[in-house]
């Protein structure tokens, strides 16, 4: 049988100097490894988190779809994005988009007229806006967001086709005679722009959170919360669309749920 052989402890005597040097050696190699420790741990921790929500929690204020659900004063809207909660107040406004005619164009109305002008200046409408004139006069405010009067429209993204350049007249109707709308402007004075019959007509009128409607088209503007829900300020509803479907859905455009009551003419953004 092999004889096995006891292993003696090493021990190790070091001058004060060799002490010194033992001890600043071990120091560097223990710092080393907590140093690789900590970056794992680093590592680990700066991996972002998902985000929450319909493209992210704080992906932007607002959102617009197709209403599915009530729950007293909380929301359920739904589109291409996934559904989205919108919680409402008794402080929150409320309106509604409907079609409209071109008789529905008078004097004291407030209106938005979109399309192109020609060499001389002329605005010919491709859509129209109409809204009753508030105790404050006819404003952005009336049409939920509308730009200023004298603004210009936003232009067309880069990535698209080239697009006529469109203008628009925004202010209080002064007279109406068969096409031709005589607009009174904050800036610019009295304009006159013809709407023609092929034009697009919406018109607003004020409602109530008792007007809302499962498988109505809604716009809510509002700030998020951190769980991605809109705080709404303001709600615009609009009727569904012939196959019963909002253009625009949280998130962005498409078709809202199968199966959602259908409604009168695609809603006005």
């Amino acid at each position: 049988m092999r004889r096995m052989t006891r292993l003696q402890p090493l021990t190790l005597t070091l001058s004060p100097k060799g002490r010194g040097n033992f001890i600043l050696s071990a120091a560097v190699v223990v710092g080393f490894a907590m140093a690789a420790c900590g970056n794992g741990t680093s590592a680990a921790k700066s991996s972002p988190s998902p985000s929450t929500g319909p493209g992210g929690a704080q992906a932007r204020n607002g959102a617009a779809g197709q209403l599915v659900q009530i729950n007293g004063q909380t929301l359920i809207l739904t589109g291409t994005g996934g559904d989205i909660t919108v919680t409402y107040a008794t402080s929150t406004t409320f309106s509604r988009t409907s079609t409209a005619v071109l008789a529905d164009i008078v004097p004291g109305a407030c209106i938005v007229a979109t399309g192109q002008k020609d060499a001389a200046g002329l605005l010919t409408a491709s859509t129209v806006r109409l809204s009753p004139k508030a105790t404050s006069g006819c404003g952005a405010g009336q049409f939920g967001g509308n730009p200023p009067a004298g603004a210009t429209p936003r232009p067309t993204p880069s990535n698209q086709p080239a697009q006529p350049a469109m203008s628009l007249v925004a202010g209080e109707v002064k007279s109406a005679t068969g096409t031709s709308v005589t607009v009174l402007t904050a800036t610019a004075g009295t304009q006159t722009i013809t709407v023609p019959t092929t034009a697009s007509v919406t018109k607003n009128s004020s409602a109530s959170s008792a007007d809302l409607r499962a498988g109505e088209c809604l716009r809510a503007n509002g700030p998020r919360d951190s769980a991605g829900a809109v705080q709404a300020t303001s709600i615009t509803i609009s009727p569904a669309g012939p196959s019963g479907t909002c253009a625009t859905g949280s998130g962005g455009r498409g078709p809202g749920r199968p199966g959602a009551a259908p409604g009168g003419a695609p809603p006005a953004n």
